[in-house]
C-alpha cells in the first residue's frame, strides 16, 4: 500500500467515519429498499434545485413552476411511488428519466412558456 501523508490520512478516516454514519442511517430509514429511496430523492432534489424558474434567464429546458415547494413533490411522490415501479435493477438514466416523466405528469415541471402564462 503506498503511504499517505497525514493530511491524505485523515481525510481518508473523516470519509470512512462519514460513510459508516450514512449507511448507519440508510439502513435506518423505515422505508424499503432505503438506498432506493435516498437515490429517487436525490433525485427529484437535484431537479428541484436546478430548475427553478428565473424570468431574467432563457430557459429552454422544462422549469419548476414559482409557489411549487420540495415538500409538495415529495409528497406526492409518496402517494405515487408504488405505480412507478422502481427497483434497484434500474440504472441512473432510467430514474431520471421516470422522475422526469412523473414531475411533467405531474405539473412539478412545465416549459417556461407554461409558467409565463401563469404569471399573466
Amino acid at each position: 500500500m503506498a503511504e499517505l501523508d497525514l493530511q491524505e490520512a485523515t481525510r481518508r478516516d473523516d470519509i470512512y467515519n462519514e460513510l459508516v454514519s450514512i449507511v448507519d442511517k440508510v439502513t435506518a430509514l423505515p422505508v424499503f429498499p432505503s438506498l432506493l429511496w435516498v437515490w429517487t430523492f436525490d433525485i427529484i432534489k437535484d431537479i428541484f434545485e436546478n430548475h427553478q424558474y428565473d424570468e431574467a434567464a432563457e430557459n429552454d429546458y422544462n422549469v419548476i413552476p414559482q409557489g411549487i415547494t420540495l415538500k409538495q413533490i415529495f409528497d406526492k411522490f409518496w402517494e405515487d411511488v408504488d405505480n412507478l415501479g422502481f427497483t434497484m435493477d434500474h440504472g441512473d438514466e432510467v430514474l431520471n428519466e421516470t422522475i422526469q416523466d412523473w414531475m411533467i405528469d405531474n405539473n412539478f415541471l412545465v416549459t417556461p412558456d407554461e409558467e409565463e402564462d401563469e404569471d399573466e
